[in-house]
């Protein structure tokens, strides 16, 4: 990061990026969007190891069941998504 701009893109994008993460797992955000997680994921090891971190998550729950049979992964992930979105 040579410049100044590159600099100030890259600290918005690191506060931006992991609240609007699940959202991109989801498919929820615009192009314009998606690519600004991508963009920074490539250029940030922090925010690229968390979401590999919540991908794996993701892959992991979805195939956690309570004693019923049911499914527990809409519930938790609903949890995580709204600890993302509420983290500074």
């Amino acid at each position: 990061m040579s410049s100044p701009f590159a600099r100030i893109r890259f600290a918005l994008d690191h506060r931006w990026s992991p609240p609007h993460m699940s959202d991109y797992l989801d498919g929820d955000l615009d192009a314009r969007r998606a690519a600004r997680v991508e963009r920074h994921v490539g250029d940030c090891a922090e925010c690229r190891e968390l979401l590999l971190g919540l991908e794996a998550l993701v892959a992991a729950l979805g195939g956690v069941r309570h004693d019923g049979g049911e499914l527990v992964a809409a519930r938790t992930l609903d949890g995580f998504r709204a600890l993302l979105r509420n983290s500074p």
